[in-house]
C-alpha cells in the first residue's frame, strides 16, 4: 500500500471542514469526502458505522444526530496533527438534551486523506474531559 502525504495546509483545512460538518454544515459533504468514506466509532453501540457510505450517509446521520441536541457545537481542542496521509485532533462538543441538560464532552478523530478529501475516519467519544 502506497501511503501519499498532504500537504498540512490541506490537511488542516480537511479538519475544519470536519469541524464544519459537525457543527451543521452538511451541504459540504459532497466535496469533503469520497464516495466510499467510512467512519468507525469507538465506542460500543454509539451508531451503526457499516452502513454509513459516502457524503449522503455521512450528512444524514450528522443531520439526524444534531436533531437530539440544542446548542450543539464542536470546536477545536487540539491539533491538527498531520502526518503522512492522516490528520488527527482533539475535539471538545457543548451542547444541552432532554435528558442530561447542559454536557461537554471530548474526543479524538483520525482522518484518513485521500488528495483532498476525507477517505476514511477512525472517531472516539469520551464523556471525561481530561
Amino acid at each position: 500500500m502506497v501511503v501519499t502525504t498532504i500537504d498540512s495546509r490541506i490537511g488542516a483545512r480537511l479538519w475544519d471542514d470536519w469541524t464544519s460538518l459537525w457543527n451543521g454544515d452538511l451541504e459540504i459533504a459532497s466535496r469533503l469526502v469520497t464516495p466510499g468514506f467510512r467512519i468507525h466509532f469507538g465506542g460500543a453501540g454509539s451508531a451503526d458505522a457499516d452502513a454509513l457510505r459516502g457524503p449522503d450517509g455521512i450528512a444524514e446521520f450528522i443531520g439526524g444526530f444534531r436533531a437530539r441536541y440544542e446548542r450543539l457545537v464542536y470546536r477545536v481542542d487540539v491539533g491538527p496533527l498531520v502526518d503522512g496521509d492522516k490528520v488527527a485532533g482533539r475535539w471538545i462538543a457543548s451542547g444541552a438534551d432532554a435528558a442530561r441538560g447542559e454536557f461537554r464532552k471530548g474526543g479524538i478523530d483520525i482522518l484518513r486523506c485521500e488528495g483532498d478529501r476525507i477517505a476514511e475516519v477512525w472517531s472516539v467519544t469520551g464523556e471525561r474531559l481530561l
